[in-house]
């Protein structure tokens, strides 16, 4: 049981970073986007570099939205709540918000190519995301009948 507690307390910090991280980025999202347009894409429009930095914001909300909900999924197993119908409504949002962030790359992989690679491994995520979950409900079915035969 100790075991676990530590795994989840440095996954929770692990995810506390990495909204920092989303955080820095967002402060220096302009700084980026243009440093993606000049020198990886190659593009000097102004019209594309603003398309890119709101494709860049549009994608930082959806990791916020991401990240939150892991923390939240990872705070309700710290309270041994895992196979609980509120941590797949969680894992629901966290793979329609990469499904999302897909299409948002996607959208952007118009002005830089390189993030059609990001559009395809924000779905795989999505896709294992969901897998998990089905296995969540199918053990939150099973838990269930258990319940009524005692």
């Amino acid at each position: 049981m100790k075991y676990h507690n530590v795994i989840i307390r440095w996954s929770k910090i692990a995810t506390l970073l990495f909204i920092a991280m989303v955080l820095v980025g967002d402060i220096f999202g302009i700084a980026i986007t243009q440093y993606i347009c000049y020198c990886w894409a190659e593009v000097f429009d102004p019209a594309r570099l603003a398309g890119l930095a709101v494709v860049f914001y549009l994608g930082t909300v959806g990791t916020y939205v991401i990240l939150f909900s892991l923390f939240k999924l990872l705070s309700n197993m710290g309270k041994d709540t895992v196979f609980d119908r509120s941590n797949t409504k969680l894992m629901n949002v966290i793979a329609y918000t990469f499904v999302a962030v897909a299409i948002d790359c996607i959208a952007g992989g118009f002005i830089w190519s390189g993030s059609f690679i990001l559009a395809i491994l924000a779905l795989f995520l999505a896709l294992v995301v969901q897998s998990v979950r089905v296995v969540f409900d199918k053990a939150i079915t099973m838990k269930e009948e258990l319940d009524l035969t005692i």
